[in-house]
């Protein structure tokens, strides 16, 4: 915009001054300089140097913390061994509770291996997990062991003093005859 240089009124861009009506010359609008202001540099806070330093292995430099690894299969087993407590708990006489307690505590430790801190801590859960899953299998087998030859046993008793084996024989007649007696 131009300015009339007699009475300091803006023009509005015409040729003549509408306050004074002198004739205005145009004359190139300066800008005004940017004020510059000094650069000072900007300064971060104090951040210390970290005082711990990795230790370091043939493979580079090593995470300050430890990740342990998965224990699926001792945790899927142990759930097994509880499961099949469960499961044979009627037909055991109860032997495969102790089956079922050493289950639960497998899972126990199972589940400890992912948050353990170092690796003596993971091995030790690890190996206490593993023994109780192996532990808990031995008893339901020797409750499935003793409770076959506890009914075979109980059977014995009960087959008018005969042995298992006559037994079975005189049962496979008697349905041997019947299967005859039906062919006729």
């Amino acid at each position: 915009m131009s300015i009339c240089k007699y009475c300091g009124q803006e023009t509005g861009g015409s040729p003549f001054c509408q306050n004074c009506g002198a004739k205005v010359e145009v004359q190139p609008v300066q800008e005004m300089p940017q004020p510059t202001f000094p650069q000072q540099p900007v300064q971060t806070p104090y951040q210390p140097e970290p005082s711990y330093t990795a230790p370091q292995s043939s493979y580079g430099v090593q995470p300050p913390y430890y990740t342990p690894g998965s224990a699926a299969g001792l945790l899927a087993g142990n759930i097994i061994a509880l499961v099949l407590g469960v499961v044979c708990c009627c037909c055991t006489n109860f032997i495969s509770l102790i089956a079922m307690v050493l289950g639960i505590i497998g899972i126990v430790f199972a589940s400890k291996v992912k948050s353990s801190m170092n690796a003596e801590e993971e091995a030790s859960n690890r190996r206490k997990a593993r023994i109780l899953m192996i532990i808990a299998f031995v008893v339901i087998l020797g409750g499935l062991a003793f409770s076959v030859i506890s009914t075979i046993v109980n059977f014995n008793k009960y087959a008018d003093g005969k042995s298992f084996s006559e037994y079975l024989e005189s049962v496979y007649e008697s349905v041997s005859e019947s299967v005859e007696q039906m062919g006729k």
